[in-house]
């Protein structure tokens, strides 16, 4: 967990030194990287998933070949845009019971008060 910590940084490092707009975006947002795989015998290949509160998709998906092209740099497939917002209240939802961390990470996602500075 350690090392995905680090390169959600290392990329969060790099979108401030090219484009530091979209990384004051990328503060009211909670990235990480998420597995997938097609079978046991292939290898995995990874996303950088990006939660949002409901009220940021348009502003954050305007720079979607911006930072797709960065996650790239660092091995990923692709950038998946998540609202966290209708994750924290769907009522089917299990991550509040399986993964309370993430659950509690995008609940204060959602709840933050933003500035917008220009």
């Amino acid at each position: 967990m350690v090392i995905r910590e680090k390169l959600v940084q290392e990329y969060r490092n790099l979108v401030n030194s090219y484009h530091p707009y979209i990384n004051s975006l990328l503060n009211n947002c909670y990235i990480n990287i998420i597995d997938g795989c097609l079978n046991s015998v292939s290898p995995p290949y990874y996303y950088l998933g990006v939660y949002y509160a409901g009220r940021q998709e348009k502003e954050i998906t305007l720079y979607l070949n911006e930072l797709r092209k960065i996650a790239k740099t660092f091995g990923m497939v692709d950038i998946i845009f998540i609202n966290a917002k209708q994750i924290i209240r769907d009522p089917s939802s299990t991550l509040k019971r399986e993964n309370t961390r993430l659950w509690l990470e995008l609940y204060w996602i959602c709840s933050k008060v933003t500035t917008y500075l220009d």
